[in-house]
């Protein structure tokens, strides 16, 4: 009984203190404990978040980039496994660049992965988990109206222009893209002639870090002795076709090689420096540097692939409409070039070299239809497919937008059009 009653006289006591407190409090105004600290003010730059960028490292896990971040096991499973709907983590190189945003209170609030120049998977939170979406990097599309003319070659006139760009984008980009049109029509190596002109409108498309996604030759015009030659991009067909939508490409190319010049052309009576003895000579000589690339005319079988006498390492192809075509004294043969494979214009199927017969490194190029050798130089060969006359419409307004796009300038190499 007396416990209880000094239990009821201390909880009285404190009451009345309590009471007190809060009767002081109010008339100072300011509450007893909060009255002495200092206001905090926290600015809007302060509270928004930032963004820290990290790099996959060689031999390291994207887990073990995302592990550096304030972020547990568990989310960084869960942003891997987000990741895993659009790219392997496994294939991803060292260079990739993940971007953490990130709260002053150090709280992760997205992940944004640079998969490859062009990709990038985002991803965010949302609730306990988190959402994922593939987005293409954005790009810049210049379109420019190049214009130069022929000193000494088309690759020295190309990398004397004035043009916005590197070494590696005049030559890969700029130089074969003029080139690759007209590969059927003129011998870059023989038929240039000082004071030729070409024009070109050349579309790229560029990233906000200044590098190349894309760019090609939307039209060309090339004048070589005299004669103009026009080429014009088209989509529906991928690929070029001149003025009147005939094709540019035919089934031939006009060499199979990049050469210093003709050692020998084709001839029924030719002295021969090895047997010193006049014999035919049905094929195109070649000099070239031991080494240099050698390229399949034209589209094809394999039918041989290996040592054939005289002819050394050889190449020999079957195309359409009986042709045949072989390519002598390599010094080797492309890795996979076997009898029955198939290949492709433009494709590697060996190295000059100087093997069977030859006194130098050169190569032995014949042209043969049904059995009977010709010369390449001088057969009209077969070309591609004209455009139809379902696209006849398309095609006659895509040439024509080009044509005035390329209209010549007056005082530069270049200008940027619409």
């Amino acid at each position: 009984m007396r416990g209880g009653t000094q239990r009821a006289l201390i909880l009285f006591a404190l009451l009345v203190t309590g009471g007190l407190t809060l009767l002081l409090s109010r008339q100072t105004g300011a509450p007893p404990a909060l009255a002495g600290l200092p206001a905090i003010v926290v600015s809007r730059e302060a509270a928004e978040a930032v963004v820290r960028a990290d790099t996959l490292r060689r031999n390291e896990a994207l887990a073990a980039v995302l592990a550096r971040q304030p972020l547990s096991a568990v989310e960084v499973s869960a942003v891997v496994e987000a990741i895993r709907a659009y790219i392997s983590p496994r294939v991803l190189r060292p260079g990739v660049t993940i971007a953490v945003r990130q709260t002053p209170w150090d709280s992760v609030t997205d992940v944004t992965v640079r998969i490859d120049p062009d990709r990038e998977v985002h991803l965010a939170r949302e609730g306990t988990g988190w959402s994922s979406e593939l987005r293409h990097v954005p790009v810049r599309v210049d379109t420019l109206m190049i214009e130069g003319v022929i000193t000494v070659s088309l690759y020295h006139s190309v990398m004397a222009l004035d043009l916005p760009m590197g070494a590696e984008e005049r030559i890969e980009r700029v130089m074969w893209g003029i080139h690759r049109p007209f590969q059927w029509s003129i011998d870059f190596t023989l038929d240039l002639r000082k004071g030729d002109t070409y024009r070109a409108l050349y579309e790229r498309h560029v990233r906000a870090d200044g590098s190349v996604r894309q760019a090609h030759v939307l039209a060309a015009e090339f004048t070589n002795r005299g004669k103009t030659h026009r080429a014009f991009w088209f989509d529906g067909r991928g690929e070029y076709f001149d003025e009147d939508g005939q094709s540019v490409k035919r089934v031939f190319l006009k060499a199979p090689l990049d050469f210093r010049r003709i050692s020998s052309t084709f001839s029924r009576r030719r002295y021969h420096p090895v047997l010193s003895r006049w014999r035919r000579h049905l094929g195109t000589d070649y000099a070239a540097d031991a080494g240099t690339r050698v390229f399949a005319t034209a589209d094809g079988t394999v039918t041989r692939a290996d040592w054939w006498g005289g002819y050394g390492k050889i190449v020999e192809i079957r195309h359409i409409n009986g042709y045949r075509t072989r390519y002598a004294h390599l010094n080797w043969i492309a890795r996979g070039i076997r009898p029955g494979r198939k290949v492709g214009q433009g494709e590697l199927i060996g190295n000059v070299g100087s093997t069977g017969l030859a006194t130098g490194p050169h190569l032995h190029y014949e042209l043969r239809r049904r059995g009977r050798a010709v010369d390449p130089r001088a057969v009209n060969l077969p070309s591609g497919k004209p455009i139809a006359s379902v696209e006849a419409d398309e095609f006659r307004l895509a040439s024509e937008r080009f044509m005035r796009l390329m209209e010549p300038t007056e005082s530069s190499d270049v200008k940027l059009s619409e």
